[in-house]
């Protein structure tokens, strides 16, 4: 997707946030946004280092898109996070796990395309926020065009276990 550039900067962040919305709609059907704090005035090496950490050790099946912004009234930044294949995510469980270890979240359902849309236009255009992504592989299959489906494979356990494989 090519940026489109326009002169009126306010148009163009519009324009941004829309182009950025659609990409990451893209990406995958979103399960859950979550929102995390820490208790201490995280850098945003610190705070990429901890939601990483976070989301391998106890949601390491998920997929997710995640922004820090800088926190609005004191130094230090948090975490806005779009989860994808979180069916098995509960998040009560979630949100102890992370209040336990790093401070305050609010974890909740996406509801709706438009809760994506501006989640972008609010946290992931701002010029001092930082973003990545990390998809699992049967996302990565699928952007490239590849069909996936749950089939039993002779290599795999002599045949005995369904396994995912792109086809």
């Amino acid at each position: 997707m090519e940026r489109l550039t326009l002169r009126d900067s306010t148009l163009q962040r519009q324009v941004d946030a829309a182009q950025m919305s659609d990409w990451v709609n893209w990406l995958a059907p979103w399960d859950v946004i979550a929102h995390l704090t820490f208790s201490w005035e995280a850098s945003l090496q610190s705070g990429i280092r901890c939601y990483e950490k976070f989301m391998r050790r106890h949601l390491g099946r998920v997929s997710y898109f995640y922004a820090l912004e800088q926190n609005p009234c004191r130094d230090g930044f948090h975490v806005h996070a779009l989860w994808a294949d979180a069916g098995s995510v509960f998040r009560k469980e979630a949100w102890a796990t992370w209040f336990e270890t790093y401070g305050r979240a609010r974890i909740e359902p996406v509801r709706s395309h438009s809760d994506v849309s501006s989640y972008c236009a609010k946290y992931v255009t701002k010029e001092a926020s930082w973003w990545n992504v990390k998809l699992q592989w049967h996302r990565m299959h699928q952007m490239r065009g590849g069909p996936f489906t749950l089939s039993e494979t002779p290599e795999v356990d002599g045949g005995r276990s369904p396994v995912l494989v792109g086809i």
